[in-house]
């Protein structure tokens, strides 16, 4: 009887004891502690010191030291956040090599890449990652820069996402709409980054729409290299993702390969190129969203199957939204002025150029607008010529949203015919 009372005793003194006790003695943290790490910095001057005696007995081929993110916890840094079998309804392209490809390729060099932009104290990075090769196509394809804002993904998207992590959103640059109906992106003037949940105070202008975007491969995981390469010559800057560790936030420069295989996808990048001779078997370019501080001016050149870079890569389809043709004939030259969009262009301002003949007796220019443009449709101007020669023709369209397009072409005149090649 008196063995059976004091297990009931004990009994009792463990169900009253503190439920924040564990098993092993250690007290769970409360509210306050939990919001301090929050804020704590991920790595510290002794975590450095640490990273660069790994780095010297690994032979790492990059270096590493404080900088900005340093100094950040990893919850403003990563935010890339996977939703449960999302490759079920999605949209593969293999993206098959159809030549051989270069050992060298970089959208920096041709004018192809936005200014770097940092999300600051924000788990933004799928934002960020999801904004990057729509600004990057727009420049490229319509020779225009816009900065689009993150903040209205961050703060207007109806999945739920924050700064407290995301997926890809081209969808809402596509065809999803945000909390006041509205699809395609926002200009960063309209709605500024501010680094926090802000409310999403529209409606906003939309004045990008992008036509498709699709996943690169044929399944989930890391895309195939010579894919992803693929992707970058034909689409642009493509989005991946990566799993970020200390290596990997310490980054000062190098070829970054430290390798964790039991690091966890958790950031959202960019890609913009990449070199074969570099590295032990070649390097991708990848643009980041830590500011123009991290890194390489933003950048990190990181071996090929490194942090599990090119996981869920994607590509955006935008294009050129009004294409100019140049004809000749026996009325002289015809220019046509086709709407590549799937949306109306508006105030479409076009002016031409022609100079030559012989003697040069031909300079002449000519401007006018076409108000309105349909999907697909054409509109032809045409400028009859008399006279013999050469002739230099150029035309410039400035569509309201689509940037400044030009093109050149070089005939002769024959009395009315010209010839175009």
């Amino acid at each position: 009887m008196k063995k059976s009372f004091m297990v009931f005793g004990l009994c009792l003194l463990l169900v009253g004891m503190p439920v924040g006790l564990s098993d092993c003695g250690c007290t769970l943290p409360d509210d306050a502690s939990a919001a301090q790490q929050s804020v704590q910095p991920w790595i510290s001057d002794a975590d450095i010191t640490v990273l660069q005696e790994q780095g010297f007995k690994e032979g790492w081929t990059f270096t590493v030291g404080k900088n900005p993110a340093t100094d950040r916890p990893l919850s403003q840094l990563c935010g890339l956040v996977e939703p449960e079998n999302w490759w079920v309804s999605a949209s593969f392209d293999p993206c098959i090599p159809t030549r051989e490809l270069p050992s060298h390729f970089d959208w920096r060099e041709l004018g192809g890449c936005t200014p770097v932009k940092d999300q600051d104290g924000c788990g933004s990075c799928w934002a960020f990652g999801t904004a990057a090769p729509l600004e990057c196509n727009i420049l490229i394809k319509d020779h225009k820069e816009v900065d689009i804002s993150e903040q209205w993904l961050v703060s207007c998207n109806q999945n739920g996402w924050g700064c407290n992590g995301g997926w890809w959103a081209h969808d809402y640059h596509q065809w999803k709409m945000d909390r006041f109906n509205g699809t395609g992106a926002v200009l960063e003037e309209e709605f500024p980054y501010v680094a926090w949940d802000a409310p999403c105070d529209g409606p906003y202008h939309h004045p990008y729409i992008m036509d498709s975007w699709h996943y690169i491969g044929f399944s989930q995981g890391v895309a195939p290299t010579d894919a992803i390469k693929q992707a970058i010559m034909t689409y642009g800057p493509v989005s991946v993702g990566c799993a970020v560790t200390e290596a990997f936030g310490a980054y000062t420069g190098g070829v970054f390969n430290e390798n964790d295989p039991h690091a966890q996808i958790n950031h959202a990048v960019a890609l913009v190129g990449w070199d074969d001779s570099q590295g032990a078997n070649g390097v991708w370019f990848l643009r980041n969203s830590w500011g123009a501080w991290w890194g390489e001016e933003g950048y990190m050149r990181i071996e090929y199957g490194v942090c599990k870079v090119g996981y869920a890569a994607c590509y955006v389809n935008y294009p050129a939204k009004t294409k100019i043709e140049i004809n000749g004939g026996l009325l002289g030259v015809s220019v046509g002025f086709r709407n590549m969009w799937n949306m109306t262009t508006t105030d479409v301002k076009w002016n031409i150029i022609l100079k030559g003949g012989i003697f040069g007796v031909i300079n002449t220019s000519m401007q006018g607008t076409i108000e309105s443009l349909e999907p697909g449709v054409v509109v032809y101007e045409r400028i009859p010529r008399l006279g013999f020669g050469p002739l230099s023709i150029s035309v410039t369209a400035i569509p309201k949203n689509a940037g400044k397009i030009t093109k050149h072409a070089e005939g002769f005149l024959c009395g009315l015919l010209l010839f175009v090649p």
